[in-house]
């Protein structure tokens, strides 16, 4: 037969698990969502890297249109008689 009231002991016990229950899962749902925008982030971020390895490409196989620069050369110096 089972009894109508509990003892203090398995009220307590059936209390704490309800509570932890009740923690364990809100901290995992907030870890999913945090789960969730990392992994967009991440998403985003390997796009973008995508993105700029397409352009690193196709600036390599261009050809160099870039004048190479030119070197002035040092102008001797002169006393500091004339203006």
């Amino acid at each position: 037969m089972l009894p109508f009231f509990m003892n203090d002991d398995a009220k307590y016990l059936i209390s704490s698990y309800q509570s932890t229950a009740a923690d364990l899962f809100t901290q995992s749902i907030a870890i999913n969502a945090k789960v969730r925008q990392l992994s967009d982030v991440v998403e985003a971020l390997s796009a973008k890297v995508r993105e700029q390895e397409e352009e690193l490409t196709i600036l390599r196989s261009k050809p160099d249109t870039v004048k190479p620069k030119v070197t002035r050369t040092k102008k001797a110096q002169s006393d500091a008689g004339s203006f």
